[in-house]
């Protein structure tokens, strides 16, 4: 008898997860929409302040070319407060990648919080969709492997 009850959860475990991944994979994209790397050139310190130019590279994972793109810099801290934007792309095409640079004035607390692991600048990527729909996205950075 115990082998029967064994079978038996077997087979509810087991169509639980098949339930589950069918769920999953109906959903719609749930990954990080933009993607890429950056890096950090001509820093010039003024004061509590310091005067930069970040290089990105970034990839639009989305399976439509977005319009009307423009990647800005917000402040880390609750404030959000707007450093400023990189110049604004017209279309972004689908799986391709974008490369940008742009100079900056930021504080040197926020600069130095970018030199510990899991923290990036704070790059929010405003658009269109091709419905239209305006969006605003986070992008997800990493340190440029490679000097600029």
């Amino acid at each position: 008898m115990q082998s029967v009850r064994l079978s038996r959860a077997w087979l509810v475990s087991a169509l639980l997860v098949v339930v589950s991944l069918a769920a999953f994979a109906a959903t719609p994209f749930r990954g990080r929409q933009f993607t890429g790397f950056y890096s950090v050139t001509g820093v010039k310190p003024q004061g509590d302040l310091v005067q930069l130019t970040i290089h990105v590279k970034l990839f639009n994972h989305t399976d439509a070319d977005v319009k009307g793109v423009i990647v800005t810099l917000l402040d880390s801290t609750p404030s959000m407060m707007l450093r400023g934007n990189f110049p604004p792309v017209q279309v972004w095409k689908t799986h391709q990648f974008i490369t940008m640079s742009q100079q900056f004035t930021v504080t040197k607390r926020e600069l130095d919080e970018w030199n510990h692991p899991g923290t990036q600048p704070n790059l929010v990527i405003m658009y269109q969709d091709s419905n239209g729909k305006s969006w605003q996205k986070q992008a997800e950075l990493g340190r440029s492997p490679m000097a600029r």
